[in-house]
C-alpha cells in the first residue's frame, strides 16, 4: 500500500483531502487483488480462521508486494524469500511493485537512478525466486501531483518560503509526514524549478514532469534487458501510476502494462480509466477493524480490480530457486522483519 506525496489533492484545493472510506473488509465481486505494505507472514487470525486462510476467504487471488533499498521507506515494506514461500504455498500468486520515493519528483530527476533501482529490483527478484517473464512494476506515485502542488504552493507563498501561519494549516489538512515531504520539494523547486523544469517557475503543467520519467523507464529497460541478454531471465516492466501518466508510459512503449492508482485527482485519471488500457485499477484502502499483525496494528490494505482483458498483468505462482543468499532477519524497533546486509 504506497504512501502517497500526492494525497488525492482535489483540482479546486490542492490540500483539501477528501475523507473517504475505502471498500469494506469483505468479498466483493471483482476486487481479486490487493497491495499491502506490511509482511502477510505477520498477519493474525481472524475470527479463529488463520490469517492467509481468512485473506482467501476475502476472494483474493494475487497479492502485491513491495521491492525498496536498504533503507525502507517503511519498516518491513520489502518482500522476501520466506514470505514470498509462504503466500503461494497458501494458494496465492504475487506481483511485485519496486517503490523508494518514488512520490518524489526528485527520483526521476536525479540521472541514474533508473538504474539503480532496476539493479535493485533484479537483485531482490532473484532472492525472492521471482521467475523469468513475469513483471516488475516501478512506481510513478503522483509526481505530477507534486509538481501541480508545488506550483500552487509557489502562487499561495508569493514565491517565497512557506509561512508558520500556513505551515500550521497545512499540518493539520495534510497531516505531518506529507506536509514535510511537500515542503521539502517546494523548496527544491522555488530554487531551482527553472533549471529542472524550463519554462517559469509557478507556471508548469503536470506534463513537464514526463520528460523525466522517461529516462527514469529507459534506465531500468537498459539495465532489464542488458540482464536478460546475459542470464536468459527477462522481466517484463511495468508501471504504477496516474492517468496522464500510465498513457504516457503505454503509448511511449516503455512499460508493458500500467496499474492506475486509486488518486483520481492526478492528471488524465478519468480518461485513462474510460481506455480500458489499465491492467489493474487500485480503490481506496481498506481498514480491517480488529484484523491484527502480530506486531501490532489492524490489517490495511488496498483492493485491486482486474481488467478482464488482461488477466496475466505479470503475476507469478512459483519460485525459482537462483541460490541467492539473502541476510538473517534484523530487529528494527522491536519489530521483526529483514532487510539486506550491506
Amino acid at each position: 500500500m504506497p504512501f502517497r506525496f500526492f494525497l488525492s489533492f482535489l483540482l479546486s484545493s490542492f490540500f483539501a483531502v477528501a475523507a473517504l472510506a475505502g471498500p469494506s473488509c469483505a468479498p466483493h465481486p471483482g476486487f481479486t487483488v490487493i497491495d499491502a505494505s506490511h509482511p502477510l507472514t505477520d498477519l493474525g487470525p481472524r475470527d479463529g480462521t488463520p490469517g492467509m486462510t481468512a485473506l482467501r476467504n476475502l476472494g483474493v487471488e494475487t497479492i502485491i508486494r513491495y521491492y525498496d533499498n536498504v533503507a525502507e521507506t517503511l519498516p518491513c515494506k520489502t518482500l522476501v524469500p520466506e514470505e514470498t514461500r509462504a503466500v503461494l504455498q497458501a494458494g496465492f500468486s504475487l506481483l511485485a511493485v519496486f517503490q523508494h520515493n518514488n512520490d518524489n519528483p526528485m527520483t526521476f530527476v536525479t540521472p541514474g537512478r533508473g538504474t539503480l533501482d532496476a539493479q535493485r529490483a533484479i537483485e531482490l527478484a532473484l532472492a525472492n525466486g521471482q521467475p523469468s517473464g513475469s513483471a516488475v512494476y516501478f512506481g510513478v506515485d503522483g509526481v505530477d501531483g507534486a509538481l501541480q502542488s508545488a506550483n500552487y504552493e509557489f502562487a499561495k507563498s508569493n514565491g517565497g518560503p512557506i509561512s508558520q501561519a500556513r505551515e500550521q494549516t497545512l499540518k493539520t489538512s495534510m497531516g505531518t509526514g506529507s506536509f514535510r515531504k511537500h515542503q521539502e520539494f517546494y523548496d527544491i523547486y522555488r530554487e531551482e524549478a527553472a533549471t529542472q523544469f524550463g519554462g517559469i517557475a509557478g507556471q508548469h503543467r503536470a506534463e513537464d514532469i514526463l520528460p523525466f520519467i522517461d529516462s527514469y523507464f529507459r534506465e531500468i529497460a537498459t539495465i532489464f534487458n542488458n540482464f536478460g541478454d546475459q542470464t536468459g531471465i527477462r522481466y517484463r516492466i511495468g508501471g504504477y501510476g496516474g492517468g496522464m501518466v500510465c498513457d504516457h508510459l503505454l503509448n511511449s512503449r516503455l512499460v508493458a502494462f500500467c496499474w492506475l492508482s486509486q488518486s483520481k485527482g492526478l492528471a488524465g485519471y478519468q480518461q485513462f480509466e474510460a481506455s480500458q488500457k489499465w491492467v489493474m485499477r487500485q480503490e481506496l484502502t481498506t481498514v480491517c477493524k480488529g484484523w491484527k499483525f502480530g506486531s501490532g496494528g489492524d490489517f490495511q490494505f488496498d483492493y485491486n480490480t482486474v481488467n478482464p482483458r488482461t488477466p496475466d498483468f505479470g503475476q507469478w505462482n512459483t519460485q525459482v530457486d537462483y541460490a541467492i543468499p539473502f541476510s538473517r532477519p534484523l530487529k528494527r524497533d522491536g519489530v521483526g522483519c529483514y532487510a539486506w546486509r550491506d
